[in-house]
């Protein structure tokens, strides 16, 4: 009778027992090592303060976030076919000597 036993064992001092750790980047790269508690300590600290931060703030996972506000667009304006009519100014002020002086001119 055969027994297989599997046993990780640290990727850096081989001492065991290990524990798997994986990280990925937001840009899909992803590594995974076997670390014995010496090595994995960074890893264990950081895991720590994200479990002490989501005791400290359970009612923050109640409430949904809001949705983020997304401006409204204006639809597009259709290009003028016609020209542009022009603004309508006022009538020239001019006394009656300007309009006999223009008649003569």
């Amino acid at each position: 009778m055969k027994l297989k036993v599997e046993v990780l064992a640290c990727d850096i001092d081989k001492k065991f027992p290990a524990k798997t750790y994986t990280i990925t980047a937001s840009d899909g790269r992803s590594i995974s090592k076997d670390l014995c508690a010496e090595h994995a300590e960074p890893f264990e600290e950081w895991l720590e303060e994200v479990e002490l931060e989501e005791e400290q703030a359970p009612e923050a996972e109640l409430e949904p976030e809001p949705a983020p506000v997304v401006p409204k667009r204006r639809a597009a304006s259709k290009p003028a076919t016609k020209k542009a009519v022009p603004v309508r100014r006022r009538p020239k002020i001019v006394s009656l000597e300007e309009i006999e002086a223009s008649k003569k001119a």
